[in-house]
């Protein structure tokens, strides 16, 4: 695998936490010996070093031994809080109700399904409404739900296999009656067109928002250093980052190559948080060496990692989301 950044691996985790990182091969040898041993409290630090970004070969038996370690009797700490929270709000926060100030002109009803998960209308809601206007700026055809219910994402990713095919039940009931379902979050459209996929009607087509990004329409200036999704770009999306470069300098800006490295938000702010802090503080210092006037994404856990720890970590460029420097 070809170095991005000379001295620095190309897996996040093995770059900060190289101790805990469990290799390809590693991963496939325990998942396929997984019913002949028992995991205990410390292999934690082991499972949960992974961010998901996608860059391995192995996620989904990192899946599986995630599973495991839940069904030998571990936990880890908010594991308590995240069932409760699922129980109560199908969300992994203490609350469902969205903080997003809606436009008024979104139809109340179409075959097109904006979803836009909970961490962007309950976390980042700024950042989603710079989405919804854009949509509509585009004369893009779609409603949104009062509420929704979580893809599942941090559910699977912290080995609870039961409360995510609950979650996966649930929408796909809601899913029935659209014809399309564009997904805000890259997680959401993984999920949405691969492990959902199966059990979802043929006639559902499901998008990534990216496929609508478009110039602005009058010429900006700036230069700007793109955050690009390890969740599209290692998931079978290859030619994202050049599209997205292309539209941006369509619009005017100077695009800067940073060369591609995950933020450290692919499991959101959950499980091994010092490994996720790491990698960010570390990602930061990419945006902020390019002398750059923008750090942007079109990622909410992205944007999430870059709004936070762009203030942390004091870089110069200013962090603003792919969608309001286009509107």
């Amino acid at each position: 695998m070809k170095e991005r950044f000379k001295g620095r691996k190309n897996y996040p985790t093995d770059e900060v936490d190289s101790e805990n990182f469990l290799s390809d091969d590693e991963v496939k040898k325990l998942a396929n010996k997984k019913e002949k041993f028992t995991f205990h409290p410390n292999d934690y630090y082991k499972l949960y070093n992974c961010v998901h970004c996608g860059e391995c070969e192995s996620e989904e038996e990192r899946f599986l031994l995630k599973q495991k370690f839940i069904e030998d009797g571990n936990t880890f700490d908010g594991k308590e809080e995240m069932v409760e929270y699922f129980k109560k709000y199908r969300s992994p926060y203490p609350t469902n109700e969205m903080r997003i100030r809606k436009p008024n002109n979104i139809p109340e009803s179409s075959d097109t399904l904006f979803f836009m998960g909970c961490l962007s209308t309950i976390r980042i809601p700024r950042y989603t409404e710079h989405a919804l206007k854009f949509l509509l700026k585009e004369n893009v055809n779609f409603t949104i739900l009062s509420k929704e219910i979580c893809c599942g994402w941090h559910l699977l990713a912290s080995g609870l296999k039961n409360e995510f095919e609950v979650c996966k039940k649930e929408n796909i009931e809601i899913f029935q009656k659209y014809k399309k379902i564009i997904c805000l979050c890259p997680a959401c459209y993984y999920l949405f067109n691969v492990v959902y996929r199966p059990e979802l009607d043929e006639h559902i087509k499901v998008e990534y928002i990216a496929t609508y990004l478009k110039p602005a329409s009058e010429m900006r200036k700036g230069s700007v250093a793109v955050q690009h999704l390890c969740q599209l770009m290692n998931r079978g999306k290859e030619g994202v980052d050049r599209f997205v470069n292309n539209i941006l300098e369509k619009s005017g800006y100077n695009v800067v190559d940073v060369p591609h490295w995950c933020c450290g938000g692919g499991t959101g702010w959950m499980g091994r948080t010092d490994v996720i802090e790491a990698i960010a503080r570390k990602r930061m210092t990419d945006f902020d060496n390019a002398q750059v006037d923008y750090a942007t994404t079109y990622c909410p856990s992205c944007w999430w990692i870059l709004q936070r720890f762009s203030k942390i970590c004091k870089i110069q460029p200013q962090a603003k989301d792919l969608f309001e420097l286009l509107l």
